[in-house]
């Protein structure tokens, strides 16, 4: 079977490449830097293999032959029974004497952590400066421990996240208009998330099963059996309370004493350490620390917790309505994270002072700060929390940065507040915004 190259090849078995996606664009000139590898990570289920497949498609497009690609799933069930070390080389083989003997080709390897040693074929293709551009995909957590090592200074890589609130509006079938007001959209975006199928299904109930199943997929299969780990219970526990903590300070003295009063087990530090680690590698949570130039200070201080998708958070804690507030904030920095996923210079961080006056978004870009924001389930300025506005002029006052935003559900105005220029912006609106 793995000897005949053409039933297992996507433009030969299935040519549905689903909604384009926005970040095709951003992706499509990565592909043009010679001598690399392009890495396709993100969390389970956001859309990875479409996405190759409208690379694909969009090169075919522009006068590729369909015969200079080659594109295989490795979770495809005409080739899981044959996964073992050397079945890349063996189908690649069979690719070139069958259909492409020696032109240019771009080949796909989706899902490729399960192929023993596959990192060392593609290093091999690159060494030997094959007539091929090599893209790969993977969660997070399958090719984050490999690809530093062998393929340092050969790869570029492209975290793909859930859909963002345009994207969202666009698989919708929802034209974007300029002063349109898309409140309940972004109810609905909020409450359901943005994985695709999650967004193109219908049934509400269909939509909270399908992104719990994507939840315990994500601790079991890319944390639990990728790691080898034994404790499903605790893990699972420790992922709850993350999970419960969002938008809030979380740290892993607080998970230990809690796993200890709750499920009366012990847990040491250093376990809660890794599973945190295990969190952020399959992109399931981001934690984000403190604003310091101290790095223990980083360290050292409780970080704050954000989920990939505020679908799964009210999936699995049920309590949309009582969350708003931080489910606007999960939102803000997840799209900040999204739309700085290319940008090495990009480092995000909160503030908070000793008299406990917080901001929820410090933006550094290199050594300046570029950015202060403030996230408030407010409709009208009398909404607004009069700490929140001391806080984020303090901050601007020590960092030294008067680019001040707060981010409203449905209020909108500039200020001048203590000298300070403050814009406020719905939500909404913001996530509209190119920039």
């Amino acid at each position: 079977m793995i000897e005949k190259v053409a039933p297992i090849n996507f433009w030969h078995k299935d040519q549905d490449i689903g909604i384009k996606r926005k970040e095709l664009s951003e992706v499509m000139p990565l592909l043009d830097i010679r001598e690399t590898v392009f890495v396709l990570t993100g969390v389970r289920r956001c859309g990875k293999s479409y996405l190759v497949k409208q690379i694909l498609a969009e090169k075919i497009s522009n006068g590729l032959r369909k015969e200079q690609t080659l594109y295989i799933n490795f979770e495809d069930e005409d080739i899981e029974p044959f996964i073992a070390r050397g079945i890349i080389n063996k189908i690649y083989s069979s690719y070139r004497s069958q259909i492409n003997p020696k032109d240019y080709s771009i080949i796909v390897l989706d899902e490729v952590h399960k192929v023993p040693e596959w990192e060392r074929w593609v290093r091999t293709m690159i060494d030997r400066k094959e007539n091929v551009k090599i893209i790969v995909t993977g969660s997070g957590s399958s090719l984050g421990e490999k690809t530093p090592s062998l393929l340092t200074g050969r790869k570029i890589s492209y975290k793909l996240f859930p859909l963002s609130f345009q994207s969202f509006l666009i698989f919708k079938g929802i034209k974007i208009k300029k002063y349109e007001k898309y409140l309940s959209y972004l109810e609905e975006y909020l409450k359901y998330g943005g994985f695709p199928l999650a967004v193109l299904t219908e049934l509400p109930i269909q939509k909270y099963t399908w992104l719990q199943q994507t939840y315990t997929d994500i601790l079991t299969k890319d944390i639990l059996i990728k790691f080898k780990l034994r404790e499903e219970l605790i893990l699972k526990r420790v992922a709850y309370l993350t999970l419960n903590s969002f938008a809030k300070f979380v740290s892993i003295r607080r998970v230990v004493n809690s796993i200890k009063s709750i499920m009366k087990l012990k847990i040491s530090p250093s376990t809660v350490s890794y599973y945190f680690d295990y969190f952020t590698l399959s992109n399931l949570f981001y934690f984000i620390p403190i604003f310091s130039y101290n790095i223990k200070d980083q360290e050292q201080y409780p970080k704050k917790v954000y989920c990939v998708d505020t679908g799964i958070i009210n999936s699995v804690l049920k309590s949309f309505s009582e969350n708003l507030g931080r489910l606007m904030e999960n939102l803000v920095a997840i799209q900040l994270l999204r739309k700085n996923s290319l940008n090495e210079n990009f480092w995000l961080a909160y503030w908070k002072d000793t008299q406990g006056r917080e901001v929820d978004f410090i933006i550094k870009q290199g050594t300046k700060v570029k950015q202060l924001i403030q996230v408030t389930y407010a409709s009208g300025k009398d909404e607004i929390d009069k700490r929140e506005i001391r806080a984020l002029l303090k901050a601007s006052e020590l960092l030294k940065c008067r680019n001040l935003l707060v981010i409203t559900w449905d209020y909108e105005a500039i200020e001048q507040i203590k000298g300070k220029q403050v814009k406020f912006m719905p939500l909404w609106k913001w996530l509209l915004k190119k920039s």
